[in-house]
């Protein structure tokens, strides 16, 4: 909704997208990918660092060992201190967020869907 609210005034593509958010995926410029895919690789590659054990101190055919110390999801970013201290709470938590995450992705699969069949945007489709 934001996106459509300030359309045509994108400070990334210089207002180069437009239309329904459905089309919006083959007009970003493949620039944008590129630099997102080696900030994602880059990411991936320290997460990996931290969580998996060395392959140089696993025996052959045991691949892909996490560290014993290892929590999945905490990677040691908290500058605000927010992450519980107990594991079973880091536990309830992590799942709440990967609820509200797949909530979010449906009601984004909603809006694309219904893009696709009339071919209008969302604040059209609200609004008029």
């Amino acid at each position: 909704l934001a996106g459509e609210a300030v359309q045509n005034t994108n400070f990334l593509w210089n207002a180069q997208v437009s239309g329904p958010a459905i089309t919006h995926i083959p007009q970003i410029p493949a620039t944008f990918w590129v630099l997102l895919t080696l900030f994602i690789g880059v990411a991936e590659l320290s997460r990996a660092q931290t969580a998996m054990v060395p392959p140089s101190d696993i025996p052959v055919g045991k691949a892909g060992r996490m560290r014993e110390d290892y929590n999945p999801g905490d990677i040691g970013f908290d500058p605000l201190n927010l992450m519980p201290e107990s594991s079973e709470e880091f536990y309830r938590l992590q799942t709440k967020e990967l609820q509200n995450g797949r909530l979010a992705m449906l009601g984004a699969a909603g809006f694309l869907a219904q893009e696709a069949v009339n071919g209008k945007g969302i604040l059209e489709n609200l609004f008029g």
